[in-house]
């Protein structure tokens, strides 16, 4: 079992203001940290209104942790846009972003365009995220000059992991460092809001940050990054698969979960519930009058 959170939930959001562009600019200008987590459904997008946090990420990470698929690749647009209006209906401050899912932009710029507006009209979605440099960028410029926000990502993209020999840290040579600075000054280039650097070595963030001027949310990329952003079923310890080095676990729900539905079990076979308090009764008359309508025993 999990202990008890150290860190108080803030008191001081009766009605926060909602998240915005020029806000998240603002943040960075100001160098207060943004905060940034998944979510896939209407309870999890609850939990990170009710908890205060800057942006929701519909990440294709739900392939994984909520649809059951081995990687994000299977993921289609249609689950995508399930999951991102089930957040929408959750959410009301948080700036909402949703994943393009593998396959639904790479193809052309129109193609990307018209998925970026499903999630925008459809899901409800603020902005889109799409992964990579490279044909990307020239992506995330036709999204963007079509009038929807764009957040780039870098570093790691799981989409193309394969590509990039396996789930784990890049820019670790200088090669391959100065590889990541391209895409994500070409991305930024292109009228991205935000970029989101995925397993890159501190030093490195540390150094691409001096070229960028839009809000970088980190994730396994150190501290230097404007914001952190974690899955929401990694650091509530909900998945059970594989964990990255960089995702802290700050609760083990899934530990709690298991033994809540193990209680329900072993009162279900003992008789033990229902108990009285969780049934409803009937008037003694209408029992009888009941009984007698169907030729029941008395």
């Amino acid at each position: 079992m999990s202990a008890t959170p150290h860190t108080a939930v803030p008191h001081n959001l009766e009605a926060p203001l909602p998240m915005t562009l020029p806000r998240l600019a603002e943040k960075k200008r100001l160098g207060e940290p943004i905060v940034m987590v998944t979510a896939y459904d209407y309870p999890s997008a609850q939990v990170a209104q009710a908890a205060g946090v800057d942006v929701v990420l519909v990440g294709d990470s739900g392939a994984m942790t909520v649809l059951g698929y081995p990687s994000t690749v299977p993921v289609s647009t249609d689950e995508m846009l399930v999951l991102a209006a089930a957040v929408r209906r959750g959410l009301s401050t948080p700036l909402l972003v949703g994943d393009l899912p593998f396959g639904s932009y790479e193809g052309s710029d129109e193609q990307a365009i018209a998925t970026a507006q499903r999630f925008i009209k459809e899901a409800g979605c603020d902005a889109v995220k799409l992964e990579r440099g490279g044909t990307s960028v020239q992506r995330a410029r036709a999204i963007v000059d079509s009038g929807i926000p764009v957040m780039g990502h870098v570093g790691l993209t799981p989409q193309t992991a394969t590509a990039l020999g396996g789930y784990r840290a890049q820019g670790r040579t200088a090669e391959r460092a100065l590889e990541v600075t391209r895409d994500a000054v070409a991305l930024q280039e292109a009228g991205c809001f935000s970029i989101v650097f995925e397993a890159i070595p501190a030093a490195v963030c540390e150094l691409v940050m001096e070229r960028l001027d839009v809000p970088v949310i980190g994730i396994g990329a150190g501290p230097a990054t404007d914001g952190q952003v974690l899955v929401f079923h990694d650091l509530l310890g909900i998945y059970d698969g594989h964990a990255p080095r960089f995702a802290k676990r700050y609760q083990e729900i899934r530990a709690q979960m298991v033994a809540g539905v193990a209680e329900f079990a072993g009162e279900v076979r003992s008789r033990a519930f229902p108990g009285p308090e969780h049934v409803y009764s009937i008037d003694e008359d209408e029992l009888a009058s009941f009984r007698r309508s169907i030729g029941a025993r008395a």
